[in-house]
């Protein structure tokens, strides 16, 4: 199966290419973490959802609101308009993020290829760790500190709103579909009423919340990424991991600076080994020119001496 890799240049760019190689736990981290995040489509196919550029674009302005131009970024069907804009994000984004896409890649990217947006999600927030670090902040927090504003938006909702009649909620049932995106979206019911085969998380949340859980909130009717396929995913009642795992091309390439780092420390150890040997040999040589200077001198004195008795 085709996917990315990614090697550091001259430049400081992190160029990323197609070559053979994906990590499946890896895809459903990364499920994890995109579910997390608020997305302006619905959540049904990751490939053709983030073949335009739109929504990457969006992730990138969640956490560096300032560097993005979402308006730059419009929704298309065609694949010229698609790439033109992977184009315009790679040149105006991701190469401050020291992210480079390669022609093919994003060739790849709009004709919606397998398993290519996931790799270039992960490389992605890879960077954005790196940038938030060196901003003092954390990608986590953010995540968290969101998920925290939206249950409070949903609290306060809920308070304004009657009452639900709980006793018509009806369990959610594993129809294997795809993604939660295709049930019918809450926002075309009245307030208070529960949509078909959507639980009342309110007291799940609740319970959770009454233990130290964080729970996801925010945008529940868009669906999710995780378990694809494999049924029905609740994320208000998943607890999410505290660390993402990093990609096996990311190891690698640490493990190859660190052993080109190796390299370089025997080598300056061995440079440093000669030159105190040659400073040793100037040492001893400038012993010798001073004795022979001594002796030199004497033979001088006395010769002069000699001269003047006679």
């Amino acid at each position: 199966m085709e996917t990315l890799t990614f090697r550091r240049q001259l430049n400081g760019l992190t160029r990323v290419d197609m070559e053979e190689y994906f990590d499946d736990v890896e895809l459903e981290n990364l499920y994890q973490w995109i579910d997390r995040i608020p997305l302006s489509r619905p959540k049904k196919n990751i490939g053709k959802d983030f073949s335009d550029g739109v929504l990457l674009a969006e992730i990138v302005h969640h956490y560096f609101p300032k560097t993005v131009e979402l308006h730059n970024y419009s929704p298309a069907a065609a694949t010229k308009q698609k790439m033109e804009n992977w184009y315009l994000l790679n040149r105006r984004v991701l190469r401050k993020l020291d992210l480079d896409l390669s022609d093919e890649v994003i060739r790849a990217l709009a004709n919606c290829k397998p398993k290519v947006v996931e790799k270039v999600l992960m490389l992605l927030r890879l960077q954005i760790d790196k940038n938030l670090q060196r901003q003092g902040r954390s990608r986590l927090e953010i995540d968290a500190n969101f998920a925290q504003s939206m249950d409070q938006k949903e609290q306060k909702k809920s308070q304004s709103a009657p009452a639900a009649d709980n006793s018509q909620a009806l369990v959610p049932l594993k129809t294997g579909r795809t993604s939660p995106g295709k049930l019918s979206s809450p926002r075309k019911l009245g307030k208070g009423e529960i949509p078909h085969n959507h639980p009342d998380r309110s007291q799940k949340k609740k319970q959770l919340l009454s233990i130290g859980v964080k729970t996801k909130g925010g945008s529940d009717d868009l669906g999710s990424y995780h378990f694809e396929g494999k049924g029905y995913f609740d994320p208000a009642i998943y607890i999410y991991p505290t660390s993402d795992n990093v990609p096996r091309s990311y190891l690698e390439e640490k493990e190859m600076e660190c052993m080109a780092k190796d390299e370089t420390i025997r080598i300056l150890n061995s440079k440093i080994r000669r030159l105190e040997h040659l400073i040793q040999l100037k040492d001893t040589r400038l012993l010798e020119l001073q004795g022979q200077y001594a002796r030199e001198q004497r033979l001088y004195y006395m010769a002069a001496r000699n001269n003047l008795l006679r």
